[in-house]
């Protein structure tokens, strides 16, 4: 189980993958789960856990627009906003509830393997350790072509996210 007490939530993590964590630019880090050490990065099955300052008039997860919207902003391939070939990316799902927004979907990107994704995105007040909002996103990736073994497991993490008291 991951818990992040300053940030107030907790999501189980996948059994036996090896975690790491990154500090980037800005007051913004990411903690990574990786299965697979032997496989090359396209292969390997990945959930990360990113953690973004933003502005202080963002007071709710609404403020970014409804799911559909972040969804379109966010998820979505571009071109396909544009009418342009998609190749094969589509949302498969997204809902609002507990507070986030919930995404499932495949991308396909040039040269790369088609992947099954599953994401959170939450904002938590003063998750910075000071004044202002973090925006928490949580993702689960795998091969599509994985995805069927992987999906009670990508279930069970998705389904364990929730908030604590601080």
């Amino acid at each position: 189980m991951y818990i992040d007490e300053a940030s107030g939530f907790e999501v189980k993590t996948p059994s036996g993958w090896q975690k790491s964590e990154q500090a980037l630019a800005d007051r913004r880090k990411i903690v990574f789960f990786v299965n697979g050490d032997d496989a090359s990065s396209s292969e390997k099955d990945l959930m990360f856990i990113a953690y973004t300052p933003v502005r202080d008039d963002f007071t709710a997860l609404s403020s970014f627009g409804s799911v559909e919207q972040v969804g379109q902003m966010t998820i979505l391939p571009k071109g396909e906003l544009m009418g342009e070939d998609s190749n094969g990316s589509k949302m498969l799902s997204q809902e609002s509830k507990k507070n986030s927004y919930y995404f499932d979907y495949v991308t396909k990107s040039a040269d790369q393997p088609k992947r099954h994704l599953r994401t959170i995105f939450t904002l938590i007040q003063g998750g910075t350790g000071g004044a202002g909002a973090v925006l928490v996103t949580i993702t689960l990736q795998t091969k599509d072509d994985r995805y069927d073994a992987l999906k009670g497991t990508f279930d069970e993490i998705i389904d364990s996210y929730g908030k604590i008291k601080k």
